[in-house]
């Protein structure tokens, strides 16, 4: 995890070392599935991508983060993402002090929540953790996704593979997806375009999963891909969801809104050492999203894209 904050801080960090020993510490986490009715109550996912391949259990940097707000009375599902650079307070870790979102992920999943729950004043109820294994392998088992993009774009070999993008549908394999949420240099709005893309290939994820087609091999599915996806949801309440779709079929209303911000250099908690660049929150997005969050745990319905 603090491999990745030194490659931040210090250009070629990576080129110019060497692993000559590693040591692993593991601690263990509160994992208990929230109690929640999730065929008629309102809940909140947290999304984390980890920025690795490999074992899931690993902690990193999360540069994905994503918040999936559930209403699974109206089907109204609200996904709100959070720039990586947010500069922001970790609760019970930065004592006060500032930091980016992404390093909160270094402490575990469990700090990234309680950074959330603080910005946006809710309640988070569940997290599903993924890395970069994870996603191509969702999206392999879900047979590729149909994903909206806002601009043709090219991907560079830094997101892992170079993929021609078409603005308007595209249809993505693992590898192609992994690369379209990773690329941030070569469209316009980089880290913020990025968090958008992100959305797109989760919206595209959604439609696919509440598909007949995918529900009723579901189980099979949630085997193929079980150990590299982490979370507190429990294998009830997963089976609960999946029998109501299946029972009602309903069509979703999926709503993305993403908090902004001012690039701006400030020193961090986990890395004090010289000035990192950061995402100043702006507080009037930050509001906009509080208030999206009530509207769906009210019962409105946002204006978004439905499912089929």
């Amino acid at each position: 995890g603090y491999t990745g904050i030194l490659e931040e801080a210090f250009e070629g960090y990576s080129d110019y070392t060497k692993i000559i020993y590693s040591h692993s510490i593991r601690s263990e986490m509160q994992n208990q599935s929230a109690d929640v009715n999730v065929d008629d109550e309102t809940f909140c996912v947290y999304i984390s991508g980890i920025d690795v391949f490999g074992a899931i259990e690993t902690n990193s940097r999360s540069d994905v983060n994503i918040i999936a707000v559930v209403n699974p009375s109206t089907h109204q599902i609200l996904l709100v993402t959070t720039p990586r650079d947010y500069y922001v307070e970790i609760p019970g870790i930065s004592g006060g002090q500032k930091d980016k979102l992404t390093h909160a992920g270094i402490y575990g999943v469990d700090a990234s929540m309680a950074t959330l729950e603080e910005l946006y004043d809710t309640d988070i109820d569940f997290y599903a953790r993924v890395n970069f294994t994870s996603l191509i392998e969702i999206v392999d088992a879900l047979g590729g996704v149909e994903v909206e993009s806002e601009y043709a774009f090219t991907t560079s070999t830094d997101s892992g593979k170079v993929v021609n993008v078409v603005q308007g549908l595209n249809s993505f394999d693992g590898e192609e997806a992994l690369a379209f949420s990773r690329e941030r240099h070569n469209i316009p709005g980089g880290d913020n375009q990025r968090g958008k893309d992100q959305q797109a290939v989760i919206t595209a994820m959604i439609k696919k999963l509440v598909s007949p087609a995918i529900l009723t091999g579901a189980n099979g599915i949630l085997n193929s891909v079980s150990g590299n996806v982490e979370t507190n949801m429990s294998n009830s309440q997963i089976q609960e969801l999946i029998k109501t779709q299946l029972a009602e079929s309903p069509s979703w209303n999926i709503t993305s809104m993403a908090a902004e911000g001012t690039g701006d250099s400030q020193y961090c908690y986990s890395y004090s050492g010289a000035p990192l660049y950061v995402m100043q929150p702006d507080q009037a997005s930050v509001d906009a999203i509080k208030e999206a969050i009530d509207a769906v745990e009210n019962g409105e319905t946002l204006e978004g894209t439905a499912t089929e």
